[in-house]
């Protein structure tokens, strides 16, 4: 066999299966009927065929292939498409082929365009126009995986990705209204509903009082009754109580202390506390708090004349303690301590403290009261602020 000239008496025609599982579905296998001669004299008895589809007349990718041996009779060979290797929508998508020949492995040229039978035409159409009511595919949802509910659960919504159903707990189940109000009735109301009656109507005019006239009641129209405001003050007769002084007629607080502020007080205010004049403060004697108050004096001859000096001739002072002149001496701001100076720690009968003469961060240096007279330096008072 030299050369091949193929001649197609019937393109393609589709083949029904034997026992179609759903009425009328579309075939999924191809006849092709083909005329073949070689040299002119048509082809008889069995051949070895290869069929192929390709996306292009020459060249381009082979789609689908499939190997059919058949008898020809008379150069007319009939052969079925799909029996080993399926014709599905992945190979039949729509776009343009071409079908190839190869007769006991002779190509056959040229290729053939596939085009469309009548029976495909019509499938074509036939799942949207008919199954669809004429609506593309597009506008339905896809079967959903599920498609009940279970037990008391209803279906609340569908998805629209999945066409499975949505299930909630049946809202349906209440037949009750939840009353409010301090009514008795049980019987549910319009929302637009009235109460005769039961409320007052609204006038349509006369319902402001003009000038500074007041309102002194509301009529059983809606309208409302005006009259001079009463609340105009036309006693002049005043008395002043406690804590108030009265000029004609303007009320005053009455001040007392020394202080030149002249606005009131709660009556549960508080007043940091300070040192007196000449002491110096350590802490702040806020809200109630007492600082330490720690003050130098010159010219205390005796532990005696110390003390008193202390006290009656600054502010009521004491000598101050070992403990105190501790903190004047360490916590800012700090004192510099100076030798010789009394304090009030008495260490035993006649024997007392003052500040250590060589050594003033210890400062406790015993001296006996009796043999003891200073011509100088003095003395620390200590009190706490007020």
């Amino acid at each position: 066999m030299n050369t091949h000239t193929m001649v197609l008496a019937s393109t393609f025609a589709a083949v029904a299966l034997a026992a179609p599982a759903i009425a009328h579905a579309v075939p999924d296998r191809l006849g092709l009927t083909a005329r073949i001669t070689d040299e002119g004299e048509p082809l008889t008895g069995s051949h070895a065929f290869i069929v192929s589809l390709h996306d292009a007349a020459t060249g381009g990718a082979e789609v689908w292939t499939e190997t059919i041996t058949a008898v020809i009779a008379d150069g007319l060979a009939y052969l079925t498409l799909g029996d080993d290797t399926a014709l599905d929508a992945a190979v039949l998508d729509g776009g343009p082929l071409w079908v190839e020949l190869q007769v006991d492995g002779t190509v056959v040229e040229p290729r053939l365009e596939v085009t469309s039978a009548a029976y495909a035409i019509r499938a074509g159409v036939a799942e949207d126009a008919e199954r669809l009511g004429g609506l593309p595919s597009s506008s339905f949802l896809p079967k959903g995986a599920t498609l009940a509910c279970t037990g008391t659960q209803k279906v609340t919504a569908i998805d629209p990705t999945s066409g499975s159903i949505v299930c909630g707990a049946d809202v349906d189940t209440d037949t009750t209204v939840s009353l409010a109000g301090s009514g008795v009735a049980t019987t549910a109301a319009r929302s637009d509903h009235d109460h005769a009656g039961a409320y007052l109507p609204l006038a349509a005019s006369g319902r402001t009082c003009t000038g500074t006239q007041k309102v002194t009641s509301v009529n059983a129209d809606g309208t409302v009754t005006c009259a001079a405001d009463v609340d105009t003050d036309t006693n002049t007769t005043y008395t002043a109580g406690n804590g108030l002084s009265l000029t004609t007629n303007s009320f005053a607080v009455s001040w007392a202390g020394t202080g030149s502020t002249n606005s009131s007080a709660r009556s549960d205010h508080t007043h940091a506390e300070v040192c007196p004049t000449g002491y110096t403060s350590y802490g702040t004697g806020a809200g109630g708090g007492s600082p330490l108050c720690i003050k130098r004096v010159t010219a205390a001859a005796t532990y005696s004349a110390a003390a008193t000096d202390c006290f009656v001739s600054h502010a009521g002072g004491q000598l101050c303690t070992y403990a105190e002149l501790r903190i004047g001496a360490t916590v800012a701001p700090t004192q510099t301590l100076s030798t010789g100076y009394w304090m009030g720690d008495r260490v035993a009968d006649n024997w007392v403290l003052r500040v250590n003469g060589t050594n003033t961060l210890d400062f406790d240096e015993e001296v006996e009261v009796v043999q003891t007279v200073v011509t100088g330096p003095g003395s620390y008072c200590c009190q706490r602020g007020h």
